[in-house]
C-alpha cells in the first residue's frame, strides 16, 4: 500500500476509492495468476479520455493549424514510446503488479492510472493530470516519415515502399500491429509496431530512413 501512496503524493491526486488505483497498477499477467481484475478496463476508458482532452487542448492551443499538423501533434503525444517514458519516469514499473518479463509496456499503465482518475475524480483531475504530466512538453508533431521514405525510395531505386501487416496481438478494443515495411528489390527491410496500422508503419517507415540513410 505504500507504494501506492507514494504514487498519489508524486502525481498530486489522492483516491477516495484506493481500489481503483490498485487495478491500475495490475498487469493482466499478474490478474491472471491471481484471478483478480487487470487494469485493461481502465485502460480503454484511459485511452479515450486522453484522446479526447489532447485533441480538446492541442485544437484549441493551435487555431490556425490544419487539420494535418494536429493529427501529427495529437499522435506525438499519444504516442506508446512517449506515454512509456511517462510511465518510467513516474516509477510505474517499481508499482505495477505484473508477473513473467520485466519488459513490460508502461504506456497502458499511464492510460489505465487516467481511467482510475476519471472514475474516482471525474473528468476535471483526469484533465489536470493529462495537462501537467503529458501536455506541458513542448514537442514536434510527428513527422511523416512515410512520405520521407518514399520520396528516397523513389529517387534511389525508382521503387515505392510495400508495407505488411506480419502480426496483430491483443483484445479487439487495443490491438497492437506489426508491420514490415521494404523495398521492391533490395534486401533492406524493417520492422515497427504500434496501436494502429498508420502508426505501425510509420514507425516502420522511420527505421527504415535511418537504414538507408547510414
Amino acid at each position: 500500500m505504500q507504494r501506492l501512496k507514494k504514487l498519489e503524493e508524486q502525481i498530486g491526486y489522492t483516491f477516495r476509492d484506493t481500489g481503483l488505483l490498485e487495478v491500475a497498477m495490475t498487469h493482466s499477467s499478474y490478474a491472471h495468476e491471481k484471478k483478480i481484475q487487470s487494469y485493461e478496463r481502465l485502460e480503454f476508458l484511459g485511452d479515450a479520455v486522453l484522446n479526447f482532452t489532447v485533441a480538446s487542448e492541442i485544437f484549441r492551443q493551435n487555431p490556425d493549424r490544419d487539420e494535418s499538423f494536429l493529427t501529427n501533434l495529437k499522435s506525438a503525444y499519444v504516442n506508446r514510446e512517449y506515454l512509456h517514458r511517462l510511465g518510467k519516469n513516474l516509477g510505474l514499473k517499481k508499482i505495477l503488479r505484473h508477473s513473467g518479463p520485466d519488459d513490460i509496456r508502461l504506456d497502458q499503465a499511464v492510460e489505465a492510472l487516467i481511467g482510475a482518475i476519471y472514475i474516482d475524480g471525474g473528468y476535471r483531475y483526469a484533465r489536470r493530470f493529462i495537462k501537467k504530466y503529458i501536455l506541458r512538453k513542448k514537442i514536434k508533431p510527428l513527422e511523416d516519415y512515410k512520405g520521407l521514405i518514399k520520396t528516397l525510395s523513389m529517387r534511389k531505386f525508382n521503387k515505392n515502399v510495400i508495407y505488411r501487416v506480419e502480426k496483430e496481438s491483443g483484445p479487439p478494443h487495443k490491438k497492437t500491429f506489426q508491420v514490415i515495411a521494404r523495398i521492391p528489390g533490395q534486401q533492406i527491410s524493417a520492422t515497427g509496431t504500434g496501436r494502429t496500422k498508420k502508426e505501425a508503419e510509420m514507425m516502420a517507415s522511420r527505421i527504415l530512413l535511418k537504414k538507408l540513410s547510414d
